[in-house]
This record gives structure tokens, C-alpha cells and sequence, in this order.
């Protein structure tokens, strides 16, 4: 590798490191305060140099791919390989390697168009996991795209000598699976049939013969492992037996993989490979639902609270998920698992607040993610939104204090309204008249300081990009990021005790007029509640400015440049009354 790639890596390695260093760990809140300040001008200058190093030496030749001389090709080859093995990196990794591709495509190097083909469909499977699933179409036809192409020089095997370049075929004849996503019928049966044409060569005894030292026993182990993800399927009731007996089958073989290596390092079968043989027996009809429950629970007990390996986040955070996934198919079943599944929340919630920042963080933000999509409420025992907030301030407790700071100002900007303005509040919460709103007042304030508080949740769907990104954002990830209003909404609208905040929300980054910010689906004359989504905007505006965003690591602005930008967005990006409001709010901070 070259110098400037040896030392983005290095800096990277740097960052993630910082990001796993909770800050305000046993400290007081003005040390804390001051170690994060800190920590936060550190992360900013590393990111800044990254940026520099990728615009100064590294998109120039990828601009001009074509005139590249071969040590900046074999450079570049081995800067992605090292991005991938130690895993970082996904966005910049797909655009070396779509370079890449078109380097080998037009000096028609066949070995290394077919590698770069397949390393180009990894990062944009990487891409897609950090999207948290809103982006799946915009990546799963390109994976499907580079992955067929490279699987199709299966027709020419025989050509082919060099053995890394074969398997690398072989991957990408498998990993056509990982493009295709979805739960419906069409859908399940086109995966299932590129499942069924990759297993087909890999157990062809002349492949192996024609390749023997190709893993291929690894190879077989990820497509079934990949097969049993169609238990997603199985879950809409609209199957068929042969996909049933497949699913089975592939569950069956992982499980006896998975029941084979425990032994031979003496320990005991991880919680996620029982869990789902378990689920599978019982899609495949040899479980009742209640006998799954039972084994479940079981398998539950037997997880270590302090655990905070792959093996222990699982079984403590996202294994809650899938409990309540079963649970809620049976109404009687909901009612009497209630015990159980609050006690589940409860340990969730609370393990946040311990697990370590280890090597691991790629599994704990995949299980955060799943921890919010089955949640059940039980009126007049939990309540989603204060569950929301437990993982937020578990997870991302310096986000969760800038939050705090946000609903603050906010509520400032609220009451500044109230006394001067209130006809412009007329509508919020239903409200017909200045008399009830002024009734409804602690009403009003305390859902306008949840909506704040949770505003960002759709981050916790992203949480790469937001944790261990290493550089500025790149298209794409600018892209993803414009969907957290949309997937917070989404979360958000499950629940009865967080229904209402959904839509303030998803509006707190669309502009006051709607000729900008985000999303485009969000229309401010038509919500109730959109005065205040013009109050959270604003406020957040606020804080950011004053270089206390917990995501971005910006300087922050004395309090005369951020009146004079309030003054410059009225109108257009913020409501006129909410910024006269907050100007005097601020003007009392002078």
C-alpha cells in the first residue's frame, strides 16, 4: 500500500477507537462536558484529514482510473483487500473497487474484473446493512448486477486457471442471494432458486475435482446458512412443502456444522444457532407455538447477563425481538407471556447501559436495530417510549444528553410563544382556542420534549454511519442519512405511546416553505402538530450551532452568527415565529 492509504487506515483505526471510549463514564457532568469537547476536537481533525487524504490523493486517480500505472493498481487492490479483512470502511471500498472494475473491464484483465466484480457486491452489501434496510432496492439490484456478472464466468470455468480467481466465481454465485430481499412468495422462490443452482456446483464432485484446494466445505456451509434466512418467508404462512423441507434441511445441516466445531473447542452451541433450529422446527410444524415458547425460555435462562460476547449480545439484546415476534401471534398467549416479556425489556435496557465497546460493534448495532422492531406494549406496564429513551441513553449516552439540551431549548423557544404569540400555536394537539392552551400547557411541553428526545431514533437504525464513519460522507451516506426522519417515524408509529410523535418526528428536518430538507413526504400544512416540528427544527438548529452535536463534531458558533442565520432562514427553512421566538431565547444567553 501507499503511504497516504497506510495512514487513512491507521486514522480510522484511531477513530473507532475514540468512538468506543465512553466519555461520561463515572465522571461529573462538567468533566464529562469537557472530556467530550475534547474527544470531540480530536475525532473532527482525524476526520478532516481523512477527507483531505481521499479528495488530495486517492479520488484523483480514481478519476482517472484508466491512466493509472500498475503500482497504483496493485496499491488500490491491496487498500480495499485490507479495508475489508479488518472491516471497515464499506462506502470507500465500493468506490475503489467499482474503479477497479472498470480498469480490468477495459484493459480486459479477466482475473482481476471477476475479483473486483465480487468486491465491489461485498461493500455494497456493507452499504446496505448500515441503511438499516430503508435503501435495500437502490443496493440490492447493483449487488445483483456485479455478483451475476462475476458468477457468470461459470460458463468458462475450464479457461479460468488461476484457483483464487475460480473461487472467487463461486462466491459470487452464492452471494446472488444476498441481493434479492423481500418475504412475499415470487420473491422467496427466486431465492430459493439461486440457492438451489449454487449448491448444485458446490456438491458437484467435479468442481472440486477441477479445484481442490477451494473451500469447500465453507462455501456449502454459507449457502445453507443464507437458505435458513428464508424462515422470514415461512413466517407469512404462504409456503410451500418443498420450501419448508429446504428450509429444514439447510437449518438441520447448520445446526450439526455449528454442533460439530462447539465440540471440538469444548464449549457450548451458541444461543443463535439453537434459536434457529428452534424456529425452524417450528415453521416446519415440529414445534407448537407454545412448545417453542417453552424452549425459548429455556435457552433464554441459560444466557449470561454478563456476557457481553457475539453469543451474549444476542441472547440479550436481539433475542428479545424474536420472543415477541412469537408471542404476539397468539392474543392469549401475549396476555399470559406478559411476565416474561417485560422482565426481557427490562434486562434489555438494562444491559445497554454495561456492554463494553468491543471488537464487536458491527453485531451490537445489527442487534439494536432488531430490538426495536417487535416491541409489545402492555398498558399500565411499559410504555415503548420510555423504552426508546432507555436505549438511546444506553447506547448513545452523549447523543441522549445533546437531545436533552435540544428539548430545553426547545421548550424555551415553546414558552417564549405561549407569552407572545399563542395564536400561532393554534391547532397543536388539537387545540382550538389561546384559553385551552394555555390549560393544556405541562401537557404540551412534556410531549414536546419526547419528540425531541427521540427525534433522532431512526439513527439507531444507522448507527456505522454515525459511530465509526471515518471521513465526510460520501453520496450515498448522505442519502441514508436523509431517511432517518422516515425510519424514526416508522419506529415510532407501532406503539400507542409513541403513534403521536411519529409525524413531529419525521418533519424536523423538512423546511418551514417544503422547497427543502427532508423527507419530501412530510407536508407541513397538513399536520397538526407542524408548529411544533417547526419548534424542534429550530432548536436543534440551535444546538448544532453552538457545537454541541454529538454526531457531526462541529465548531460551534458564537451567538451573533447564529442570529444572523436564523434571521437569513426565516421564512424559508424555519418558521418566522419560532425564529423570533429562539432569537430571543438566545439574546438572554448573551
Amino acid at each position: 500500500m501507499q503511504q497516504y492509504q497506510e495512514e487513512y487506515i491507521a486514522n480510522t483505526g484511531k477513530l473507532i477507537e475514540l468512538m468506543r471510549h465512553r466519555e461520561s463514564a463515572g465522571l461529573q457532568p462538567e468533566e464529562a462536558d469537557c472530556r467530550m469537547k475534547q474527544k470531540n476536537r480530536t475525532v473532527r481533525e482525524l476526520r478532516e484529514r481523512n477527507t483531505r487524504i481521499l479528495r488530495d490523493n486517492l479520488i484523483p486517480i480514481l478519476d482517472d482510473i484508466l491512466s493509472a500505472g500498475r503500482e497504483d493498481i496493485d496499491s488500490l487492490v491491496e487498500f480495499a483487500d485490507t479495508l475489508m479483512r479488518l472491516g471497515l470502511d464499506a462506502g470507500v471500498r465500493y468506490y475503489v473497487c467499482r474503479a477497479l472494475v472498470s480498469f480490468a473491464r477495459v484493459k480486459e484483465e479477466r482475473n482481476l474484473l471477476i475479483k473486483e466484480l465480487y468486491m465491489t457486491g461485498m461493500a455494497l452489501f456493507g452499504l446496505k446493512n448500515i441503511s438499516g434496510g430503508r435503501n435495500d432496492g437502490q443496493f440490492c439490484w447493483k449487488m445483483q448486477m456485479v455478483f451475476g456478472e462475476a458468477a457468470g464466468y461459470i460458463r468458462i470455468y475450464d479457461e479460468i486457471e488461476d484457483m483464487e480467481t475460480r473461487g472467487y466465481i463461486h462466491r459470487s454465485m452464492g452471494n446472488l442471494a444476498l441481493g434479492i430481499t423481500g418475504h412475499d412468495r415470487k420473491t422467496a422462490e427466486r431465492k430459493m432458486e439461486v440457492i438451489r443452482r449454487s449448491l448444485q456446483v458446490l456438491t458437484d464432485p467435479v468442481y472440486h475435482q477441477k479445484t481442490p484446494g477451494l473451500p469447500w466445505d465453507t462455501f456449502i456451509y454459507k449457502q445453507h446458512q443464507e437458505r435458513t434466512t428464508l424462515m422470514e418467508y415461512l413466517r407469512s404462512g404462504e409456503v410451500t412443502a418443498k420450501i419448508v423441507e429446504e428450509v429444514m434441511e439447510s437449518a438441520q445441516y447448520v445446526y450439526d456444522k455449528q454442533m460439530e466445531n462447539a465440540e471440538k473447542r469444548g464449549m457450548s452451541l451458541e444461543v443463535r444457532w439453537i434459536h434457529n433450529y428452534y424456529a425452524a422446527s417450528y415453521y416446519c410444524g415440529v414445534y407448537t407455538l407454545p412448545e417453542l415458547l417453552h424452549k425459548l425460555e429455556e435457552l433464554y435462562a441459560s444466557v449470561s447477563f454478563s456476557d457481553y460476547s457475539v453469543n451474549g449480545m444476542y441472547g440479550n439484546i436481539y433475542f428479545p425481538q424474536f420472543y415477541s415476534v412469537y408471542v404476539s401471534k397468539d392474543a392469549e398467549l401475549t396476555e399470559r407471556k406478559r411476565p416474561v416479556v417485560l422482565m426481557m425489556y427490562r434486562r434489555v435496557a438494562e444491559y445497554l447501559k454495561h456492554v463494553p465497546l468491543g471488537e464487536d460493534m458491527d453485531k451490537l448495532f445489527f442487534y439494536i436495530r432488531g430490538s426495536l422492531d417487535a416491541y409489545i406494549e402492555y398498558p399500565g406496564d411499559n410504555c415503548f417510549r420510555d423504552y426508546v429513551k432507555e436505549v438511546i441513553a444506553g447506547r448513545r449516552p452523549e447523543a441522549y444528553a445533546h437531545s436533552c439540551r435540544v428539548a430545553e431549548t426547545a421548550l424555551n423557544i415553546l414558552d417564549q410563544m405561549m407569552a407572545e404569540m399563542p395564536e400561532q400555536l393554534s391547532g397543536i394537539r388539537g387545540i382550538q382556542d389561546v384559553r385551552e392552551l394555555f390549560k393544556r400547557r405541562e401537557e404540551i411541553r412534556s410531549f414536546l420534549y419526547d419528540c425531541c428526545i427521540v427525534r433522532n431514533v431512526g439513527k439507531l437504525k444507522m448507527l456505522e454511519l454515525y459511530e465509526v464513519s471515518g471521513r465526510g460522507w460520501l453520496a450515498e451516506e448522505e442519502e441514508m442519512h436523509r431517511t432517518h426522519p422516515s425510519l424514526g417515524r416508522k419506529i415510532l408509529a407501532r406503539c400507542d405511546s409513541t403513534r403521536e410523535l411519529a409525524r413531529v418526528v419525521l418533519g424536523h428536518h423538512r423546511w418551514y416553505d417544503g422547497q427543502g430538507g427532508f423527507p419530501e413526504e412530510y407536508h407541513r400544512e397538513e399536520e397538526q402538530d407542524g408548529a411544533l416540528a417547526d419548534i424542534v427544527s429550530v432548536a436543534d438548529f440551535m444546538e448544532k450551532g453552538r457545537g454541541q452535536e454529538a454526531d457531526g463534531y462541529e465548531e460551534g458558533n458564537c451567538p451573533e452568527e447564529l442570529l444572523r442565520q436564523m434571521a437569513a432562514f426565516s421564512g424559508t427553512r424555519f418558521s418566522p415565529w419560532a425564529v423570533e421566538a429562539a432569537k430571543k431565547v438566545l439574546t438572554k444567553l448573551l
